[in-house]
């Protein structure tokens, strides 16, 4: 069911991803959002460890995105002690010489909730601008989370609007 709602979203990139961040599926305008127009297979170690990710679509990434997926990595190992291919890809982070450091220093700060989270982005198709993120759980059972996010062009970080939470009560 999740796969029909992921691969029907449009207007946003969305994909679901389980607790170690295996891409179970996606959308095609996540797709695009690659140089080579296929998604890695593990999203967290292409946000940490691969080139394209580091040196082309993040934009800022040791400021903006390596200070995001650090510490919920590290997370996610604290919480699943016994969890091998979390350990393997948190040793491979720590094995590299760029993400290494990062992620020493930061691999037991708070994890940063995404909901709202707003990151500067190079699309593969769409060039330079932002994405704002939105996330949930929609598969408690394999720790599965939705990840849809919204792309933004320009220079200049979108205006959001207020949260929910800061909303007048509803009539």
């Amino acid at each position: 069911m999740w796969r029909t709602v992921v691969e029907g979203v449009t207007g946003s990139m969305a994909y679901i991803v389980d607790g170690r961040w295996n891409l179970v599926a996606c959308n095609a305008e996540f797709e695009a959002l690659f140089p080579r127009g296929r998604p890695p297979s593990n999203i967290m170690r292409w946000v940490l460890l691969d080139g394209e990710a580091r040196g082309f679509a993040l934009t800022n990434w040791a400021e903006d995105w390596a200070p995001l997926a650090c510490p919920t990595l590290g997370r996610a190992v604290a919480d699943r002690p016994d969890d091998a291919e979390l350990a393997e890809l948190a040793a491979d982070v720590r094995r590299d010489p760029v993400a290494g450091p990062l992620y020493e220093a930061t691999a037991h700060a708070q994890a940063v909730a995404l909901d709202g989270v707003v990151r500067p982005i190079r699309h593969a198709v769409k060039g330079a601008g932002w994405v704002t993120a939105a996330t949930a759980n929609p598969l408690i059972e394999i720790e599965a989370r939705f990840m849809m996010l919204r792309f933004h062009a320009g220079a200049q970080p979108p205006e959001l609007p207020l949260p929910l939470s800061t909303r007048a009560p509803l009539p």
